[in-house]
C-alpha cells in the first residue's frame, strides 16, 4: 500500500491506516496526508496487537498481515 493509499484512510473518515513491515517506523501524521503538518510528527510502536493510535489525532495504525 502506498502513502497515498494510506492519506485516504485516516481516522477522519473511521479509517485505519495500513502499515506494511517496509514502512516502519510508522509515523502520524503520513506524508502524502492532506493535513500533514497538522501536529508535530510522531513515531509509533507497533505493539503486540499490532495497533496503534496517534495521541494527537488518534489516527488507527494497522501493521498488514505477511502474505505466506
Amino acid at each position: 500500500m502506498t502513502t497515498a493509499t494510506q492519506s485516504k484512510e485516516s481516522s477522519n473518515n473511521n479509517g485505519t491506516i495500513k502499515v506494511s513491515k517496509n514502512q516502519l517506523p510508522a509515523c502520524c501524521p503520513p506524508k502524502d496526508q492532506a493535513h500533514w503538518n497538522q501536529h508535530p510528527r510522531v513515531y509509533l510502536e507497533l505493539s503486540e496487537s499490532k495497533t496503534a493510535s496517534c495521541p494527537y489525532c488518534g489516527n488507527k495504525f494497522e501493521l498488514e498481515a505477511e502474505n505466506l
